[in-house]
């Protein structure tokens, strides 16, 4: 008798499929990716990028260094519990239990979508401290938009493959994320 056994792929190879190709990760692999693990990743993301934003306001005399260690950790919160709560709004307003769709799957897959976000805000992090560029604008903000194709093709399993209500929450989901960046910026200073 002959077995096979299927050898999942690393979840660091996950994360970066999750940029290339966001769709199939959605459809096949999320459900072997932990909460947990996907909220590192949003997590650091935004830690990242509100560093950026922390280090570009301390460059321009806007804030002290408590200043940027505070945006530092709003990120790392912003990034944790803004994007999980984010989450669980899309799922019910997707109605995604419905569907077999679980809270913890649905985190799981948003926040995983930021694995471009990391990219991005790891690159910027090294041209601002390495060439003292302001760089959260330029490598922060295009990160973020770069989750936005995950979270599309992770609202539209949700949705029931639902494309209009998927670009519509998809769109509102981004503009609340760069709206809460931006206000949060001028707590922080």
């Amino acid at each position: 008798m002959e077995t096979t056994a299927t050898v999942a792929a690393p979840r660091w190879k996950t994360t970066l499929n999750m940029i290339i190709n966001p769709g199939e990760v959605v459809k096949t692999q999320m459900g072997k990716v932990p909460w947990p693990y996907s909220l590192l990743v949003s997590g650091l993301s935004f830690t990242l990028f509100f560093l950026q934003t922390g280090l570009d306001l301390l460059r321009s005399g806007q804030i002290e260094a408590s200043g940027v260690a505070l945006m530092t950790m709003l990120g790392l919160l912003y990034g944790t519990a803004g994007v999980a709560l984010l989450a669980v709004m899309v799922w019910a307003l997707a109605q995604a239990g419905e569907r077999g769709i679980t809270m913890g799957w649905a985190v799981s897959a948003f926040a995983l979508g930021y694995s471009a976000t990391l990219v991005y805000a790891l690159s910027g992090l090294i041209f601002s401290l390495a060439l003292g560029w302001k760089t959260a604008v330029a490598f922060g903000v295009t990160g973020v938009l770069w989750a936005l194709r995950p979270t599309l093709f992770t609202i539209k399993q949700m949705s029931g493959e639902r494309v209009a209500f998927s670009i519509a929450v998809t769109t509102l989901c981004g503009a609340i994320l760069l709206a809460g960046w931006s206000l949060l910026g001028r707590f922080g200073s």
